[in-house]
């Protein structure tokens, strides 16, 4: 349902979420090792998390990429804004340029409701509510470290 991009910034953002601190910081390589992922990709998708203020890195010997504590109040739906833009939710399920209210497609209410509560889903999800989902063992995500 995402693009790849967005996968990675989203597991990413709870790795680094259960695993790092401002004090404690992780280079690509132990993050894309960790997380199965290509070094070189996951370097762009990071940067690019740091560029629209979702996680945040620094230089140097003890540099590396890391979360805050506002990284916790970050929602999937920021995420998936930050990767692919939120043009998800205005598009018609079938690809139907003239599909609208006055015009809709054969699954157009139908479709509108699932968007609704998809983005409602996206924009109540948090970081920290995943990490404690995954702390509590109500979910799993394969974060190795």
């Amino acid at each position: 349902m995402f693009s790849k991009s967005t996968e990675y910034a989203v597991r990413a953002v709870v790795y680094l979420a259960k695993n790092s601190s401002e004090e404690n910081r992780f280079g690509i390589k132990t993050i894309a090792a960790d997380l199965g992922f290509p070094e070189h990709y996951l370097a762009k998708v990071l940067q690019h998390l740091v560029k629209r203020k979702i996680i945040y890195s620094a230089k140097g010997p003890n540099g590396g990429f890391y979360v805050t504590n506002q990284t916790l109040d970050i929602t999937l739906l920021d995420i998936v804004d930050a990767n692919e833009g939120l043009d998800f939710f205005k598009k018609c399920g079938l690809g139907l340029v003239e599909c609208n209210d006055e015009k809709p497609c054969p699954i157009h209410k139908d479709y509108q409701i699932f968007r609704g509560d998809f983005y409602k889903m996206l924009s109540e999800k948090t970081i920290k509510s995943m990490n404690d989902d995954i702390e509590q063992g109500i979910a799993f995500m394969d974060l190795v470290s």
